[in-house]
Protein backbone atom coordinates (compact mmCIF):
# COMPACT_ATOMS: atom_id res chain seq x y z
CA UNK A 1 0.00 0.00 0.00
CA UNK A 2 2.81 2.42 0.88
CA UNK A 3 4.54 1.38 -2.27
CA UNK A 4 1.55 2.46 -4.42
CA UNK A 5 1.45 5.83 -2.63
CA UNK A 6 5.18 6.29 -3.18
CA UNK A 7 4.75 5.49 -6.89
CA UNK A 8 1.91 8.05 -7.19
CA UNK A 9 3.98 10.75 -5.50
CA UNK A 10 6.92 9.89 -7.72
CA UNK A 11 4.73 10.10 -10.83
CA UNK A 12 3.36 13.51 -9.82
CA UNK A 13 6.83 14.69 -8.93
CA UNK A 14 8.16 13.46 -12.26
CA UNK A 15 5.57 15.58 -14.09
CA UNK A 16 6.87 18.73 -12.46
CA UNK A 17 10.53 17.89 -12.08
CA UNK A 18 12.94 16.60 -14.64
CA UNK A 19 16.47 16.10 -13.47
CA UNK A 20 15.87 18.19 -10.33
CA UNK A 21 14.76 21.18 -12.41
CA UNK A 22 11.24 22.40 -13.24
CA UNK A 23 10.26 21.46 -16.75
CA UNK A 24 8.88 23.94 -19.29
CA UNK A 25 5.66 21.92 -19.60
CA UNK A 26 4.94 22.18 -15.89
CA UNK A 27 5.58 25.95 -15.90
CA UNK A 28 3.22 26.31 -18.86
CA UNK A 29 0.58 24.21 -17.10
CA UNK A 30 0.84 26.28 -13.92
CA UNK A 31 0.62 29.54 -15.90
CA UNK A 32 -2.40 28.30 -17.85
CA UNK A 33 -4.10 27.25 -14.62
CA UNK A 34 -3.34 30.67 -13.07
CA UNK A 35 -4.76 32.51 -16.10
CA UNK A 36 -7.94 30.41 -16.03
CA UNK A 37 -8.40 30.97 -12.29
CA UNK A 38 -7.83 34.72 -12.62
CA UNK A 39 -10.32 34.85 -15.48
CA UNK A 40 -12.96 33.04 -13.45
CA UNK A 41 -12.43 35.31 -10.45
CA UNK A 42 -12.61 38.49 -12.53
CA UNK A 43 -15.70 37.21 -14.36
CA UNK A 44 -17.40 36.48 -11.05
CA UNK A 45 -16.52 39.91 -9.63
CA UNK A 46 -17.69 41.74 -12.76
CA UNK A 47 -20.93 39.77 -12.83
CA UNK A 48 -21.57 40.64 -9.18
CA UNK A 49 -20.88 44.33 -9.79
CA UNK A 50 -23.16 44.49 -12.82
CA UNK A 51 -25.96 42.74 -10.93
CA UNK A 52 -25.64 45.21 -8.07
CA UNK A 53 -25.58 48.13 -10.53
CA UNK A 54 -28.76 46.89 -12.19
CA UNK A 55 -30.48 46.50 -8.81
CA UNK A 56 -29.29 49.95 -7.73
CA UNK A 57 -30.68 51.64 -10.84
CA UNK A 58 -33.97 49.77 -10.46
CA UNK A 59 -34.30 50.85 -6.82
CA UNK A 60 -33.39 54.44 -7.73
CA UNK A 61 -36.20 54.46 -10.30
CA UNK A 62 -38.68 53.16 -7.73
CA UNK A 63 -37.49 55.76 -5.21
CA UNK A 64 -37.93 58.57 -7.72
CA UNK A 65 -41.44 57.34 -8.50
CA UNK A 66 -42.32 57.27 -4.79
CA UNK A 67 -40.90 60.76 -4.26
CA UNK A 68 -43.03 62.05 -7.14
CA UNK A 69 -46.14 60.35 -5.72
CA UNK A 70 -45.41 61.88 -2.29
CA UNK A 71 -45.06 65.36 -3.80
CA UNK A 72 -48.35 64.98 -5.65
CA UNK A 73 -50.06 63.79 -2.45
CA UNK A 74 -48.64 66.74 -0.51
CA UNK A 75 -49.81 69.15 -3.21
CA UNK A 76 -53.33 67.71 -3.19
CA UNK A 77 -53.45 67.85 0.63
CA UNK A 78 -52.36 71.48 0.65
CA UNK A 79 -54.91 72.33 -2.02
CA UNK A 80 -57.68 70.62 -0.06
CA UNK A 81 -56.73 72.61 3.06
CA UNK A 82 -56.50 75.95 1.27
CA UNK A 83 -58.93 78.69 2.25
CA UNK A 84 -60.34 79.12 -1.27
CA UNK A 85 -61.41 75.46 -1.44
CA UNK A 86 -62.95 75.64 2.03
CA UNK A 87 -64.81 78.82 1.07
CA UNK A 88 -66.08 77.14 -2.11
CA UNK A 89 -67.43 74.23 -0.08
CA UNK A 90 -69.13 76.51 2.44
CA UNK A 91 -70.64 78.82 -0.19
CA UNK A 92 -74.38 79.08 0.29
CA UNK A 93 -74.35 78.02 3.91
CA UNK A 94 -76.36 80.23 6.26
CA UNK A 95 -75.59 80.81 9.91
CA UNK A 96 -78.50 79.43 11.99
CA UNK A 97 -80.61 81.58 14.25
CA UNK A 98 -80.48 81.04 18.00
CA UNK A 99 -83.95 79.44 18.13
CA UNK A 100 -83.01 76.95 15.39
CA UNK A 101 -80.16 75.40 17.41
CA UNK A 102 -81.00 72.23 19.35
CA UNK A 103 -78.56 70.31 21.54
CA UNK A 104 -78.95 66.60 22.05
CA UNK A 105 -78.78 65.67 25.71
CA UNK A 106 -79.24 62.24 27.23
CA UNK A 107 -82.71 61.68 28.61
CA UNK A 108 -81.74 58.96 31.05
CA UNK A 109 -78.61 57.20 32.13
CA UNK A 110 -78.23 53.88 30.38
CA UNK A 111 -75.68 52.30 32.66
CA UNK A 112 -75.58 53.10 36.33
CA UNK A 113 -73.50 51.69 39.11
Amino acid sequence: MYEALDNAVYTIRSLFMRNERVSAVSIGAVMLLAVVLMGLVSLTVLNDKSSKGYLLSKLEGERQELVTDGEITDMLTLRARSMTVIEEKTYGMVKPERQDIYYVTPVSVVAAR
